[in-house]
């Protein structure tokens, strides 16, 4: 390689790798390694296929210590055990200083290609080294054992020091060897009985589903089935490709990720996922003729012209209250009961009922019946976020492949796609679960599936009449308007609402450069959906006049659309969340008396809305029945 060509390569690296120990590998995009190198695109992928091969990098470092340590003679050894462990903890020494780096390295081997191949090749050189100094197999594998194994839990936690416990595990690692160097027998404890093993049956492959089996497949004593009816998994988190576009079904946008619980699952999990912020100053609002700065933040909120400046002190003292969790509206049963009693300027009350129906997807009549406790709730995390609107960068996907991934890594749990569940019964102490392919006995079914499904199934069983008080709970709908186009027409902000038809379009290709082909873009058009009508008559026209809207949006703010259009899709009625959260619906609780299931999902009660609301009823399913295993009998 020519010095000049190795100069550029060896930038990139540097500068990537620096600011994925400075900022962890998932929040660096490419695009930020460019700008930071003052390079190209073009001179990027001329050097590096991706990202990954990036991070992969950062065993080049240890390629080197392994080198140097391998290049001694044995005149320069005084001990092969301290010559090994010197090793060993030059290594550790390279290691310890970036542990988010290496905790990046440790999630990416497992789920790509190129850094698995590097992880690989790495674990291969210090092998061969160390056979070069003693050519036996199984010590030079027990002592490499102990390096990756201490390695592996020390980026599992953070309250670890690398060095001082690698120290200690070698220590005892060299005591076996020196004690005479033949494995004695191995002693073994009883086999766990069949009876043992709880087995655990769930119904539905969305978020919640994957969730709950990814937290129960690691552990030894349950094992499982996920019965997902339709062929693919993750639910309304659906993702497929199409010309070179990724359309989701719905967004994939994630409201206040750093306090979120896909942020407590990463790490939990394991799981590794990049995301971007939306940019908050090209998020506007459209009222009558004129286009302004949504009010997401202080700064934003001095710049719109939806509030006079009176308003915009008293908006920003109600955000003051909200933060500090003071505000009188969490004491109202309803938003509109609380607006009714305030005595705000309408512009102040129009601009509470349109946050609400922009964040919780509904149309403004059912913002106005949203709890005052629940708004509270969750704009006090909203308005406390650093991150507010952030897009998961590839999608979906991203999330529920590494789902599955976990869960058929256990080697304890099975995914059956296109057997849906049609029968429930109790037999025997177990509950029997029925498909058009087989019976099969659990001893605990969690639905992971939309309420209204769950009242479905168990229709005609014991158990009906305790659920019968959440068999009216509606939807939320929502009209979804994708267009993937060849190019990119205009670019005028990231995001536009449209205040006085209660719709927006997202430029979901600004913030995530992953869904589209080179050139293309990616738009995305919401509108918000009433269900209040007497004949369907009458809804199919309200429908067709929403499509006219919103395609009156899409010429308005990005002329040229319709001519540039490579794929399209329109959902007239897609489901957001199994249960809109209004006071005339009732959140399922996860666990209700006298019934003997677990549920999970968006209509279930716990922490967030949309899909956090999955996440997190999800791992509180599985946290209480791994609890409830590791309880000893006598204690329940």
């Amino acid at each position: 390689m020519r010095a000049s060509t190795r100069k550029k390569r060896e930038l990139l690296s540097e500068t990537a790798l620096r600011l994925f120990i400075e900022r962890g590998y998932e929040q660096v995009s490419v695009d930020e390694i460019i700008a930071a190198t003052g390079t190209s695109k073009g001179t990027f992928y001329h050097y590096f296929r991706s990202k990954e091969d990036l991070l992969g990098e950062a065993y080049g470092r240890l390629f080197v210590i392994i080198d140097q340590w391998s290049s001694r003679t044995p005149s320069q050894v005084d001990s092969l055990e301290g010559h090994i462990n010197r090793l060993f903890l030059d290594l550790a020494d390279a290691i310890e200083p970036y542990p988010r780096l290496f905790r990046s390295l440790s999630a990416a081997a497992l789920q790509q290609e190129t850094i698995g191949r590097r992880a690989s090749e790495w674990q291969d050189r210090l092998a061969e080294a160390l056979l070069r100094w003693m050519p036996d197999p199984a010590k030079t594998g027990l002592l490499s054992s102990v390096f990756h194994g201490t390695l592996l839990e020390w980026c599992k936690r953070d309250d670890l020091e690398l060095k001082e416990l690698l120290k200690s595990r070698l220590a005892l690692a060299w005591n076996g060897l020196r004690a005479g160097g033949h494995a004695a027998e191995l002693r073994l404890a009883p086999q766990l009985k069949e009876e043992n093993i709880m087995r655990i049956g769930i119904i539905g492959g969305g978020l919640a589903g994957l969730t709950a089996a990814a937290y129960l497949s690691e552990q030894a004593g349950i094992e499982g089935v996920l019965f997902e009816r339709s062929p693919q998994l993750g639910g309304r988190a659906f993702t497929y490709e199409k010309a070179g576009f990724t359309l989701n079904y719905g967004a994939h946008a994630i409201y206040g990720i750093d306090r979120h619980k896909l942020t407590v699952m990463e790490r939990e999990l394991g799981l590794s996922f990049s995301s971007k912020q939306v940019d908050k100053r090209r998020v506007m609002y459209e009222k009558y003729d004129q286009i302004t700065p949504a009010p997401l933040d202080f700064i934003n909120i001095v710049k719109t012209d939806l509030l006079s400046t009176m308003q915009k002190v008293r908006f920003v003292g109600e955000v003051a209250k909200i933060i500090a969790h003071i505000h009188e509206l969490k004491n109202y049963e309803t938003l509109g009961d609380y607006l009714a009693a305030s005595d705000a300027d309408e512009d102040v009350k129009e601009l509470w009922e349109h946050l609400v129906c922009s964040n919780f997807f509904i149309a403004p009549e059912d913002a106005r019946k949203v709890s005052g406790a629940v708004i509270s709730e969750y704009y006090q995390n909203l308005f406390l976020s650093s991150r507010p609107v952030n897009y998961i960068l590839g999608s979906w996907a991203v999330i529920t492949n590494q789902l599955r991934a976990k869960i058929e890594a256990s080697g304890r749990w099975s995914l059956a796609l296109q057997e849906g569940v049609d029968g429930i019964r109790y037999e025997g102490g177990k509950y029997v679960l029925t498909t058009k392919k087989r019976e099969e006995a659990f001893d605990r079914v969690i639905f992971a599936m939309p309420v209204q499904q769950v009242v479905k199934l168990l229709k005609g069983t014991a158990w009906e009449p305790f659920l019968a008080p959440y068999e009216r709970n509606t939807p939320t709908e929502v009209m979804v308007y994708d267009v993937g186009l060849k190019h990119v027409v205009a670019r005028p902000f990231s995001y536009i609402s449209d205040m006085n038809n209660k719709m927006f379009i997202s430029d979901v290709s600004a913030t995530d450069h992953t869904l589209v082909p080179e050139g293309g873009q990616l738009l995305q058009g919401i509108a918000y959906l009433t269900d209040d009508f007497e004949t369907e008559e009458e809804r199919k026209a309200y429908l067709e006049e929403r499509t006219a809207k919103m395609e009156e949006l899409f010429d308005r703010h990005y002329p040229g659309w319709r001519e540039a259009i490579e794929v399209k899709r329109v959902s007239k009625k897609a489901m957001v969340s199994s249960v809109k959260n209004i006071v005339t619906n009732r959140l399922l609780p996860v666990k209700l008396d006298s019934v003997p299931f677990w549920f999970c999902g968006d209509g279930c009660q716990g922490k967030g809305e949309l899909a956090e609301r999955a996440f997190s009823t999800a791992r509180t399913v599985a946290q209480s029945i791994i609890a409830e295993l590791k309880t000893p009998v006598a204690a329940r």
